[in-house]
C-alpha cells in the first residue's frame, strides 16, 4: 500500500463526536486535513469544530447523521461530496454498542440498527464515494474491535457485527487491488472512552479487574500514523492483535469472563 499524506486531502470521520472518532478528527486537523465530521449530536460536532477553529486549524464540515437509520449513510455521502468537493480518505468510525442477550433480544429493532450503524452504513458509505475515492487513489479505513475474537456474553451484537466488518475489509481490499484504492483496519483494544459496554455488564462480586485503557487521543494518532504510511492493519494497543491470530485465547478470554457474568439476569 502507498504512503497516503493528510494534508490538504478532504477527509470524512463518522462518529467524530466523542471518543476515538473526535481524538482522530483532532488528530487530523493538526495534520492539514479538510474535513466532514459527522455524528448524531449536532452541538457534540460544532463543539469539536469550534475547538479545531480555535487552535488555527482549519474549520471541518458539520454534518449530522443518524447512521442506525437505512438510507442514512447515502444522504451523508452525498452531503461530504458537495462539502468537500470530494473524498480522499473515509473514516468509518462510528459505532453503536448494546448489552442484551441473543435468546431475548433476538433481531428485534435496537438490534438490527447496530448492524445499520456499525457493519451497513460503513458499506454504503464505500459504495457511494468509492468513484471519488478511486479517482483520487484514495484510502477507506474501517474501524473493528478485538471483541471481534472474544465472544463475551451478552456482547455478541458488537462482536458479530465487528467481526462481519473486519471479514469484509479484507475481502474489500482483495476486490479493489489494481483500483489505487487502499483499505486500512483500525483494531482497537479497551480505550477510555464513555461508552464501554464492558462496564455496563451484569458482573457477579463486582467487575473483573482489566489492563488499563489506552487513551483516545493515542488511538487517534495510531490511525494517523497508519494512514500516512499506508498500512493494512493496525491494532492499538498491539497487544489487541493477540486474540485475532491466536483464537485459543480469545476463546479462553472468553471463558473466563462468562465465569462472571450474570447472564441471566439479562433482559
Amino acid at each position: 500500500m502507498s504512503r497516503r499524506p493528510v494534508a490538504g486531502a478532504p477527509i470524512l470521520v463518522t462518529g467524530a463526536s466523542s471518543g476515538i472518532g473526535r481524538a482522530v478528527a483532532f488528530a487530523l486537523a493538526e495534520r492539514g486535513g479538510r474535513l466532514a465530521i459527522a455524528a448524531r449530536r449536532r452541538a457534540a460536532l460544532e463543539d469539536v469544530a469550534d475547538q479545531i477553529e480555535d487552535a488555527g486549524r482549519i474549520r471541518p464540515c458539520v454534518i449530522e447523521a443518524d447512521l442506525s437509520r437505512p438510507g442514512a449513510a447515502a444522504e451523508l455521502a452525498r452531503a461530504a461530496m458537495s462539502a468537500l468537493g470530494g473524498v480522499e480518505i473515509l473514516i468509518n468510525n462510528a459505532g453503536a454498542g448494546l448489552v442484551a442477550a441473543q435468546s431475548i433480544t433476538g433481531d428485534d429493532d435496537q438490534a438490527r440498527a447496530l448492524f445499520e450503524t456499525n457493519l451497513w452504513s460503513p458499506l454504503a458509505l464505500t459504495r457511494h464515494l468509492f468513484p471519488a475515492l478511486r479517482s483520487s487513489g484514495g484510502v477507506v479505513v474501517n474501524v473493528t474491535s478485538t471483541l471481534r475474537a472474544v465472544p463475551i456474553p451478552l456482547l455478541g451484537y458488537y462482536g458479530a457485527s465487528k467481526a462481519a466488518l473486519a471479514h469484509l475489509t479484507l475481502t474489500l481490499r482483495n476486490e479493489l487491488k489494481g483500483t489505487g484504492v487502499s483499505v486500512l483496519e483500525i483494531v482497537p483494544g479497551a480505550t477510555d472512552t464513555a461508552a464501554r459496554d464492558i462496564d455496563l455488564l451484569p458482573w457477579r462480586a463486582g467487575p473483573m479487574r482489566t489492563p488499563p485503557p489506552v487513551t483516545p487521543e493515542s488511538a487517534a494518532k495510531a490511525i494517523v500514523k497508519a494512514v500516512e504510511r499506508g498500512g493494512r492493519r493496525r491494532a492499538h494497543p498491539a497487544t489487541s492483535l493477540l486474540p485475532l491470530e491466536v483464537p485459543a485465547l480469545g476463546r479462553l478470554i472468553a471463558a473466563i469472563v462468562t465465569r462472571r457474568v450474570e447472564t441471566g439476569s439479562a433482559g
